[in-house]
């Protein structure tokens, strides 16, 4: 059986991760939230809650609520902006996983008093995320984008 997509980049689907065949972004921000509730899962499970208590369910609980609630708000936060940058400039390319990982850095932040510390962890995050594609990126293709 054919596709109706040209053959693109691909994760753990038999869809194409870029490009005009490419899920919608809130399809894609949902599957972020969707990675980050279980990563958050894992984590609790992995590092426990801490400190120890006799109220040990109720702690573990708040644990498992807090890091699935950080883990999936970051990897939303991320998704759906680098795919909405993705959109808009109508390429697919580093700077958009660097846009999304800079804004996803300033959202993990926010709380910081300290408008300096949100601007070191939004530039930290966003080198990390272009280093990663770099690193990681699918094989040189054509910008499906421009189809």
């Amino acid at each position: 059986a054919s596709r109706p997509w040209p053959t693109a980049p691909r994760m753990f689907s038999d869809h194409p991760t870029a490009g005009p065949y490419a899920p919608p972004c809130s399809a894609r921000c949902f599957e972020g939230v969707a990675r980050g509730t279980m990563i958050g899962v894992a984590w609790t499970f992995a590092h426990g809650a801490d400190p120890p208590s006799p109220t040990a369910t109720r702690t573990f609980a708040g644990a498992l609520a807090r890091n699935c609630f950080g883990f999936a708000s970051f990897l939303g936060v991320y998704s759906i902006v680098s795919c909405t940058a993705e959109r808009v400039r109508q390429r697919d390319d580093v700077l958009n996983y660097v846009v999304g990982g800079a804004t996803a850095g300033a959202f993990a932040a926010v709380e910081s008093p300290a408008l300096r510390d949100v601007a070191k962890a939004s530039l930290a995050t966003g080198c990390v995320c272009g280093l990663f594609y770099f690193l990681f990126r699918p094989p040189p293709r054509d910008n499906y984008l421009q189809h």
